[in-house]
C-alpha cells in the first residue's frame, strides 16, 4: 500500500514555534558538531558503496557477455563497431564525408574516443565502454531515485537504484544470442550504438518530470527545469527517437493524471513548454548536420509493412519465450508492467504524483512503443527497448512503496527487540556481513576484470586472418554490410573494405562516402553465415583465387576488375 503521508511536504517549517504569553521560547535543538561532520562523510560512504556494487555487477554482466555468443554483437557486429571505424578512418588520414542514420551518436563517439586514448585496442575499448555504459545506467537510476524519493533517507534512495540496476543486470545474464535482432534488450545497453545515451536521458527525464509534477514551490523547480531543458535539447540533437520513447508516453501519462484530477493542466503545460523548447532547440541544432544524415526520422515510417510487423514481432516474442531463459525474462517484465499499472491506479487514488508518473511511464510506454512500432512499420527489435527499461525504473520506488504498513511496523519492532537484547552481537554480525560482501565483491570484480583484460587483447582469429591478408595485399575489396563491418573496424586502413549491397551496388550507410572514390575493387569478402553476393559480370571471366579465414571467404581477382554499381536505389528514394 502506498503511504499517503508522502503527499505532505516533508521539509521542516522554519521560524520559531508559537509560545504562550510570558513563557520563554523553547530552545531549538541543534545537531552536535560531531554529527554535522559525520553527515557528509556518511553520505559519501553510502554513495561509494552504491557505486562499488554497481561496478561489480557491471563487470560481471560484461564478463557474461564476453563469455557467450553475445560477444559477437558487442565486439564485431555491423552497427556496434561504428565508433572504431570512424576513429580508424580519422587516424588513417582519410577525408571525412560520413553517411549516417537519424542518430548522430555524438556522446557515444566522444566517450569511445576518450576510452580509446587509454590504449586498450579496439576490442579492449569496446569491453571498457560496455562497463562504463552499465555504470552510467546505474547513475541514471540513482538520479531518478533521488528525484522521486527526496523525502527518504539517502540509504533508501541508494537501495532503490541498486534494486533496479541489479534486476537489469540479472536480465543480462539471461541473454546470449549472437545477433542483435532479438528480444534480448538488457545487453544492448552495453553496446556503443544501440541508443544507450537515449535510454539514460529517458530515465533521467522521467525523474525530472516526476519532480516537477510534485514540487510545491517554484524555487525548487527552476534548476530541474533548466536541467530538463538541456537534457531534452541534447537528446533530440543526437537522437530524435528520444521524443517517441519518452516525451510522447509521458504526455499520455500526464493526460491520464489530469483526467483523474491528480495533476493540474497548468502544471502539465509548464512541463510541456520546457520539453517543447528543448526539443525545438535540439531539432534546430541538427540542421548543420543534415549533410551527414542519409535518412531522418519520418523516412523510417513504412505503413506498407504494418501487417508484416504485426506478424513479425509476435513471432519474435514467441521465439524468445521458447527458451527457459527467455520465458523467465519476459515473464518478469510482463509482471513489472502489470505491477506498474496497479501502482499507477493506487497512486492516482492517493494523489501520490511522484509514484504516478514513474509507474505510469512503466506501463504506458511498453504498450505505446509496441503498438506504435507495428503501426509505423518499423523493422528492428531495438526500437522496442523501452519495453524493458521503463518497467525496470519502477523498482527504484521499492523503498517508497513499502515504506510503511503492518509488515514494516512488524519488522521495525522485531529489529528493535533484537537490538535491545543483543545489540553488540547484531553489530558484530552486521560488520562481518559487510566485510564478507566487500571481499566477495572485490574478488568477483578482480576475476571479471582479469578475464576482460585478457579477452580484450585477443581478437577473433577469423578477423585477424582477414585483416592480415588485406593489409599485406595493399588492395581494396568489397563486401556486404554485415560481412565486412567487423574486419573493417580492426583494419589499420578501413578504406580497404568498401560496403556494397547484395547486388554489388554502393551502400553508403554508417560509413565514409570517400571510400567510393575507388570505382573498382580487387577482391570480395564474404561471410559464410550471410547470403552470398551477386557479383558483376566481370567476375565470370576474370581469373580468381580463394582464401579461407574461418567463417570468411576472400575471392581475389588479382586486380581492380570488379566495378561497384551506383548508390542503391532504396537509399536515394
Amino acid at each position: 500500500m502506498i503511504d499517503s503521508a508522502l503527499l505532505v511536504d516533508p521539509a521542516p517549517r522554519l521560524g520559531p514555534a508559537p509560545t504562550l504569553a510570558g513563557a520563554q521560547p523553547a530552545l531549538t535543538a541543534q545537531p552536535a558538531p560531531d554529527s554535522r561532520r559525520r553527515a557528509p562523510r556518511r553520505a559519501w560512504m553510502l554513495e561509494s558503496v552504491g557505486v562499488a556494487i554497481a561496478v561489480t555487477l557491471a563487470l560481471l554482466a560484461v564478463w557474461h557477455i564476453d563469455a557467450t555468443d553475445r560477444s559477437w554483437m558487442l565486439y564485431y557486429d555491423g552497427d556496434t563497431v561504428l565508433p572504431a571505424i570512424v576513429r580508424g578512418s580519422v587516424l588513417s588520414g582519410q577525408q571525412q564525408d560520413w553517411a549516417l542514420s537519424a542518430v548522430l551518436f555524438l556522446p557515444e563517439m566522444g566517450m569511445y574516443y576518450a576510452l580509446a586514448a587509454l590504449g586498450l585496442g579496439v576490442k579492449g575499448t569496446f569491453a571498457l565502454s560496455a562497463v562504463v555504459n552499465l555504470v552510467l545506467f546505474y547513475g541514471a537510476l540513482r538520479f531518478l531515485s533521488g528525484m522521486v524519493q527526496q523525502d527518504l533517507p539517502r540509504a533508501r534512495r541508494v537501495a532503490g537504484a541498486l534494486i533496479a540496476f541489479a534486476a537489469m543486470m540479472a536480465l543480462t545474464f539471461l541473454e546470449q544470442a549472437p545477433e542483435h535482432e532479438s528480444f534480448e534488450f538488457a545487453s544492448l545497453l552495453a553496446t556503443t550504438t544501440y541508443y544507450s545515451v537515449t535510454i539514460l536521458a529517458a530515465v533521467a527525464t522521467t525523474g525530472m518530470a516526476a519532480r516537477l509534477a510534485a514540487a510545491p514551490a517554484a524555487s525548487r523547480r527552476r534548476w530541474v527545469e533548466l536541467t530538463l531543458l538541456g537534457v531534452s535539447a541534447l537528446s533530440t540533437l543526437t537522437n530524435p527517437l528520444y521524443v517517441a520513447w519518452e516525451v510522447a508516453p509521458l504526455a499520455v501519462v500526464f493526460a491520464l493524471m489530469a483526467w483523474r484530477r491528480a495533476l493540474s493542466w497548468r502544471r502539465i503545460a509548464r512541463i510541456g513548454c520546457v520539453l517543447a523548447v528543448g526539443i525545438g532547440a535540439g531539432l534546430a541544432a541538427r540542421i548543420p548536420f543534415e549533410p551527414l544524415i542519409l535518412k531522418d526520422g519520418p523516412a523510417y515510417a513504412n505503413f506498407g509493412l504494418t501487417r508484416v510487423m504485426a506478424i513479425y514481432y509476435p513471432e519474435m516474442l514467441a521465439e524468445r519465450t521458447s527458451t527457459l531463459t527467455g520465458a523467465v525474462s519476459l515473464t518478469f517484465i510482463v509482471a513489472l508492467i502489470l505491477v506498474a499499472a496497479i501502482v499507477f491506479r493506487r497512486s492516482l487514488a492517493a494523489r501520490d504524483t511522484v509514484a504516478a508518473v514513474v509507474s505510469g511511464v512503466g506501463w504506458v510506454t511498453p504498450l505505446a512503443i509496441f503498438a506504435g512500432t507495428i503501426i509505423l512499420g518499423l523493422y528492428g527489435t531495438r526500437y522496442l527497448q523501452p519495453m524493458f527499461f521503463d518497467p525496470i525504473c519502477l523498482l527504484v520506488l521499492a523503498p517508497r512503496l513499502f515504506r510503511s504498513g503492518q509488515a514494516a511496523d512488524w519488522l521495525g519492532h522485531r529489529l528493535a527487540a533484537r537490538a535491545a537484547i543483543a545489540k553488540a552481537r547484531i553489530a558484530r554480525a552486521r560488520r562481518a556481513l559487510l566485510a564478507g560482501a566487500a571481499v566477495a565483491a572485490l574478488g568477483a570484480s578482480a576475476a571479471a576484470t582479469g578475464t576482460l583484460v585478457s579477452s580484450g587483447a585477443v581478437v577473433n582469429p577469423d578477423i585477424v586472418c582477414v585483416d592480415a591478408w588485406i593489409t599485406a595485399s595493399h588492395q581494396t575489396g568489397a563486401g556486404d554490410f554485415w560481412a565486412i563491418r567487423g574486419p573493417k573496424a580492426y583494419l589499420a586502413d578501413p578504406s580497404q573494405l568498401i560496403q556494397v549491397d547484395g547486388s554489388f551496388y554502393a551502400y553508403p550507410w554508417l560509413t565514409d562516402r570517400v571510400d567510393y572514390a575507388r570505382p573498382n575493387v580487387s577482391f570480395v569478402l564474404m561471410d559464410t553465415a550471410k547470403p552470398a553476393l551477386t557479383l558483376p559480370a566481370e567476375a565470370q571471366t576474370a581469373p580468381s583465387s580463394t582464401v579461407r579465414c574461418g567463417r570468411y571467404t576472400i575471392t581475389d581477382f588479382g586486380g581492380p576488375v570488379l566495378p561497384i554499381g551506383p548508390i542503391a536505389p532504396y537509399l536515394t528514394s
